[in-house]
């Protein structure tokens, strides 16, 4: 009842809320506190260095919440250490003035057996590697000083006789233990000395791993009192609380702008993918001399070996069939145990005593630094295309050991990601060398990773029209365009267009879809680059107001002539290249409609007519009636001056159809049913554009006959089957490149 008393007493509870309307801050405002508590924030921080990996596995032993419990558990232990010498100072000065020199004599009389050699120092805290923080002081007491010592160290430390007791057989153990193994080794009264050293320094590791959980969570619990144990408040002061919580007292969604989106297959699989809270994570756990035979220097051979999936009891059964030495230290028998960490299995030989004998660990160690395995998986993962989630979920299902999320995104950060980047950048430059001194024509398209103004980055890539190879990838972020979406591919073609410039790239020609903004910038900031546009696209968007027309009342006859005009503008954009032309051309779809295939021409002398056969003049379809409204509504659409403007923009005729097949590429490696953050998602569009253009020439396969083979694929919103060339298998033969690299 107390320890829940002083538990719920000790954590702070935040500030009671004032009557009255909350006060709201300006930005400025915000902006200042916010400062204001970081710089508090720093000043409160604590480098511990390479000793993070101890810390946090103390933390997971005492299972508390923050650190700041760790460190209030490490200083009540010391500052109780240092108590307790002074305990043993007063006390033996106190024996001193009340018996004089008749302490002598009386412990002379004592038998033999009672004379004990005690140790009593504060329990190693290493600084670095093997040098402890102090050294032991040594006191020697015998007789009543330690009998004394003994009541008044239970007094203040061991409240209850069950504690007592259990400490007692605790000390006896430890006593016969140390003298057979080492006579170097004195025995230990204080309460938490052996105790303490047994979990920082277990068989000669210099990191707590959690192998040691199971053995010390009972101890732990019955040592410490109950509140240190309990988990800290998340405010360290009321300032920060304010400052967090500012505005939680609004009832807008403006609260809740910090968080996270989650996507519908992040929801459905539990997990967040590509989620980081900013953590380095354990890369790796410090094992014994014994398993440094394994660090490679090479990582070529390594990364060209197989690897295997094996079984617990097949890997035990090969372990028992090892016959290892004696433990060295005790001479007992050895024991082989089998501990799984991370993706990797621990195999460990130790004696009844707990002394490690050898360690083996299935994965090598690249460099001293990280487990190959770790590395391999989750390269292999960005590689692929695939998402550390769904992968991490099969591997539960198999009961497979994974790689956990934080050694998953600590690689990543650190040596994926900037690996492919360099990749992806010496390929690029290869690419730009060869084109030096050429005019070139290149395609420009953007791709949104959502829909609408829900999109956070656009991707815009430009294409050699000759070579069809991707020449550049520029990612901008919704947020580099004050979060206005309409103006992300703006910004992203600005940015490819001016990279490409800047490498002395001579361009002569930019084929975009039809795009205001980027028309009015082209003609702004590139007067020298000539603009042209997607006939593909300029060919839909006729066709769908074609087909908005049909639907009106009384026009459902316009219906039948949409696919035969939209066929007849692609047939007069590559016909003719002069505006002129097109015009004399197109003003005659007015009269064929209508069953006239003679007209006179714009300047009322000569007369025109239709190009077609006279058979065609037959009745194959329903003419349109002149004047009616479905004549009038498309001779309102084909005759628009809004459309006629931007036909000079479509007589090159060209078309970006090569540069949407490059865009299925970046779906797979980067889909919108997930959220990544800038660097990943970049780096994943660099993969679409790697396999893109490494499997651009791949040969068509041929039959028997020697003759093309053709597969369909079926588009859902045509409804239609499109038949392709067959080519062969992809080969993949970079990834080994990449690899190799991010080993290195």
């Amino acid at each position: 009842m107390s320890s829940s008393s002083s538990s719920s007493s000790s954590s702070p509870s935040p500030p009671p809320r004032r009557p009255g309307r909350p006060t709201i801050y300006s930005p400025s405002e915000k902006k200042r506190r916010r400062k204001s508590l970081e710089r508090k924030r720093a000043q409160s921080r604590i480098c511990i260095k390479e000793q993070k990996g101890r810390w946090m596995s103390l933390r997971e032993t005492l299972n508390v919440f923050s650190h700041a419990d760790v460190a209030k558990f490490l200083l009540d232990l010391y500052d109780s250490y240092e108590n307790h010498d002074i305990v043993c100072k007063e006390l033996e000065v106190k024996i001193q003035k009340a018996d004089g020199s008749s302490t002598l004599n009386a412990e002379n009389d004592l038998p033999e057996t009672s004379s004990i050699s005690t140790t009593e120092s504060m329990p190693p805290i290493r600084t670095g590697r093997g040098r402890p923080s102090r050294t032991r002081q040594r006191h020697s007491l015998t007789g009543r000083r330690e009998a004394a010592l003994q009541s008044e160290w239970n007094q203040r430390y061991f409240e209850t006789p069950g504690n007592r007791s259990a400490y007692n057989e605790q000390r006896r153990n430890t006593r016969t233990r140390h003298a057979n193994v080492s006579q170097q080794q004195s025995s230990i009264v204080a309460m938490n000395t052996e105790n303490l050293s047994h979990i920082l320094h277990t068989t000669g590791n210099n990191s707590l791993t959690r192998r040691h959980e199971p053995a010390l969570q009972s101890e732990w619990n019955q040592r410490l009192p109950s509140e240190d144990l309990v988990d800290g408040s998340m405010y360290s002061s009321e300032e920060e609380f304010l400052v967090d919580n500012e505005y939680d007292f609004s009832k807008s969604f403006s609260s809740v702008k910090h968080l996270k989106n989650v996507s519908i297959a992040e929801d459905i699989l539990g997990i967040t993918d590509e989620w980081d809270d900013g953590s380095q994570g354990d890369l790796m756990e410090t094992f014994e001399e014994s398993t440094r035979d394994m660090i490679l220097d090479d990582t070529q051979e390594i990364s060209n070996e197989k690897t295997y999936i094996v079984y617990d009891r097949c890997l035990l059964q090969l372990a028992k069939k090892i016959v290892m030495p004696k433990c060295m230290l005790c001479a007992d028998e050895v024991d082989v145990s089998i501990q799984p960490v991370s993706s990797f299995v621990l195999l460990t030989w130790k004696c009844s005593a707990g002394h490690v004998a050898f360690e083996w660990s299935s994965h090598p160690l690249i460099k001293g630094e990280t487990y190959a395995g770790d590395l391999a998986l989750s390269a292999a993962i960005i590689l692929s295309g695939n998402n550390f989630g769904k992968i991490s979920q099969m591997a539960d299902f198999m009961k497979l050991t994974f790689v956990s999320a934080n050694a998953f995104f600590s690689m990543q950060r650190h040596f994926i990601v900037p690996t492919i980047e360099s990749f992806w950048c010496r390929m690029k430059q290869h690419i730009l060398e060869e084109l030096h001194g050429k005019d070139v024509v290149i395609m420009g398209d953007g791709l949104m990773d959502g829909p609408g103004h829900s999109a956070q980055y656009c991707v815009y890539s430009f294409m050699d029209l000759e070579t069809k190879q991707i020449l550049a990838v520029e990612i901008v972020d919704k947020r580099k365009t004050q979060l206005n979406s309409p103006f992300i591919e703006k910004e992203a073609f600005r940015r490819a267009l001016q990279r490409l410039l800047d490498e002395q790239l001579t361009i002569k020609e930019v084929v975009t879809e039809a795009h205001t903004q980027i028309s009015t910038l082209i003609e702004k900031k590139f007067p020298c680059v000539i603009h042209s546009y997607d006939i593909w696209g300029g060919a839909k968007d006729l066709g769908n107001k074609l087909i908005e027309a049909s639907k009106l009342k009384d026009c459902r006859h316009l219906l039948q002539w949409c696919s035969d005009i939209v066929n007849y503008f692609w047939f007069c954009c590559k016909e003719v290249n002069t505006y002129e032309k097109f015009i004399g051309m197109w003003r005659g779809l007015v009269h064929h409609v209508v069953n006239e295939h003679q007209w006179a021409s714009g300047n009322g002398i000569t007369e025109e007519r239709c190009k077609h056969s006279p058979q065609m003049d037959e009745k194959e379809k329903e003419w349109l009636e002149k004047g009616s409204k479905s004549h009038n509504e498309m001779c309102k659409i084909i005759l628009d001056k809004k459309f006629l403007r931007n036909i000079p923009y479509f007589l090159r005729f060209r078309s970006t159809f090569d540069l949407e097949q490059f865009q299925q590429h970046v779906h797979m490696y980067a889909s919108k049913r997930f959220e990544y953050t800038y660097p990943v998602y970049r780096a994943r569009c660099y993969l679409a554009a790697i396999d893109y253009n490494m499997h651009l020439n791949r040969q068509t396969i041929h039959n028997q006959q020697n003759q093309l083979t053709y597969r369909r694929i079926y588009h859902r919103k045509s409804r239609r089957w499109t038949l392709v060339l067959k080519k062969e298998n992809k080969h993949y033969v970079y990834i080994d490149d990449l690899m190799e690299e991010i080993f290195q």
